[in-house]
């Protein structure tokens, strides 16, 4: 049998008509003819999920087109399909304001693999969303370098020497205990600094308030949602560190999360949009001179 006559052939030359003459001013229609090419596949098959996701997100519907991408992934999908999915689930989180989940996902796709550059672009946008002006203009050059006639060398050199500039960041961070033991992000000793622990938390948006930002960075960068959260006070880091100097106002507050209480003591729990993890650390080896913890002066003897 010819390949190119088989079932499965004539459906990939029917759904690339069907995007080819997409109009999303007759969702009703396309719908209706999405349905019928993809009526001899089972409901939970992966390329109809992406299939159904893709027309959700072209029509607009992107809070209905989240979880069956997540769904389409989760099922199987594989090769090209795969990897744009991951582009246009990233893509469609970015839009409904979840630039870390974004970022989580773009960084899962090879630089070398196929749309590489593409998922490189998206992460680049979904950067700046979340506040990483000199990370975003890093990847885009960096994805460029490449493909440019002449100067590649030369971008590629003065996008690895970009670094923030200097501002005071508003941040919030939380303070979670559990049986004598703190909830800290570890970052390892590299050639650029000591090995040093940070509190869960991140930069307070325009607009939003302290313990607003609070709730969204432990939901962003965790998963995890604050059952309750008590305001310690205010105070001011001033630091240097990865070759620049820092300067954070630090909104700290006392968190209780269930989910959070629920990690044992001894694994780790990923950072949904760095290469970092959080676990638990004792509090008395952090107060006799263990890793260093920042931002400092939060974590006293009241704790």
């Amino acid at each position: 049998m010819n390949t190119s006559d088989s079932p499965a052939s004539g459906r990939e030359a029917r759904l690339a008509a069907f995007w080819r003459a997409a109009d999303d001013q007759r969702p009703d229609d396309m719908r209706a003819q999405l349905d019928a090419l993809l009526a001899e596949l089972p409901a939970g098959d992966a390329r109809a999920l992406f299939e159904r996701a893709s027309l959700h997100d072209f029509l607009g519907e992107e809070e209905q087109a989240i979880p069956v991408y997540r769904a389409a992934l989760e099922t199987g999908l594989t090769g090209r399909r795969r990897v744009q999915a991951v582009i246009q689930l990233a893509s469609t989180l970015r839009n409904v304001g979840d630039a870390s989940g974004a970022i989580a996902l773009l960084r899962t796709v090879a630089d070398d693999e196929h749309l590489g550059a593409a998922a490189r672009a998206f992460l680049a946008l979904a950067l700046f969303d979340d506040d990483k002006p000199a990370a975003a203009l890093r990847t885009a050059l960096e994805t460029l370098a490449p493909a440019l006639p002449a100067y590649s060398r030369a971008v590629s050199a003065y996008a690895a020497e970009l670094g923030t500039r200097p501002r005071v960041r508003a941040i919030v961070v939380g303070v979670v205990t559990f049986e004598g033991h703190l909830l800290a992000e570890e970052y390892p000793a590299s050639e650029r600094h000591s090995g040093f622990l940070r509190l869960p938390g991140g930069g307070i948006e325009f607009g939003e308030t302290a313990r607003e930002a609070l709730e969204r960075e432990f939901l962003e960068e965790l998963g995890a949602a604050i059952d309750d959260a008590d305001a310690l006070g205010v105070t001011e880091n001033i630091f240097s560190g990865h070759g620049r100097r820092g300067h954070e106002i630090v909104h700290a507050f006392r968190v209780r999360s269930v989910a959070l209480e629920a990690l044992p003591i001894g694994e780790r729990l990923p950072v949904l949009d760095s290469d970092t993890t959080v676990g638990w650390y004792s509090l008395d080896a952090i107060r006799d001179g263990g890793l260093p913890l920042f931002p400092p002066g939060i974590v006293d003897e009241g704790l």
